[in-house]
């Protein structure tokens, strides 16, 4: 059973996610639609109570325009190779000032979970409980980073 992290914390997870195309009518408060879904349905999901989601590849320039409007953006994962989501994620956060939950989910798999923490993610989805409490202890074992990144903004050398 698949399990939310969410601030570094299993939760239950509130949300449901539809996959594109499967829209219901009307729209329940907690759905994360695509990104395609909810744009003509934009005015009528103000309010805070629909997400989107959008596969990695996207650009920022799609969504970060409308992230002021969105409590939840879910970013798909297709591939553990396939990190563009992270860039994605960073500048969500980074250029469009992005507040709300930032989720990750598709093929998430523990060793990944550091990069999404330090990219602005502050929820993602494992495959199991098991995995979920992987993940968590690795964002912890490393503490400190020689790099910059979106929840440490300046880089080792400059805080020396």
């Amino acid at each position: 059973m698949p399990a939310l992290v969410k601030d570094l914390r299993v939760v239950p997870d509130e949300w449901t996610l539809v996959g594109s195309g499967d829209v219901p009518d009307p729209v329940p408060d907690r759905t994360i639609l695509a990104l395609e879904d909810w744009l003509p349905r934009r005015a009528a999901s103000s309010g805070g109570r629909i997400g989107v989601w959008v596969e990695g590849d996207t650009e920022a320039e799609a969504v970060g325009p409308h992230a002021a409007e969105l409590p939840l953006i879910a970013v798909h994962f297709p591939a553990f190779a396939d990190g563009r989501g992270l860039s994605l994620g960073a500048l969500l956060r980074t250029r469009y000032g992005f507040e709300g939950e930032l989720r990750a989910y598709g093929d998430i798999l523990p060793d990944l979970a550091q990069y999404l923490h330090r990219s602005g993610f502050d929820a993602f989805v494992l495959a199991d409980r098991r995995s979920a409490e992987v993940a968590i202890a690795s964002v912890g074992s490393i503490t400190d980073h020689y790099q910059a990144s979106v929840r440490q903004p300046v880089p080792a050398f400059r805080r020396r």
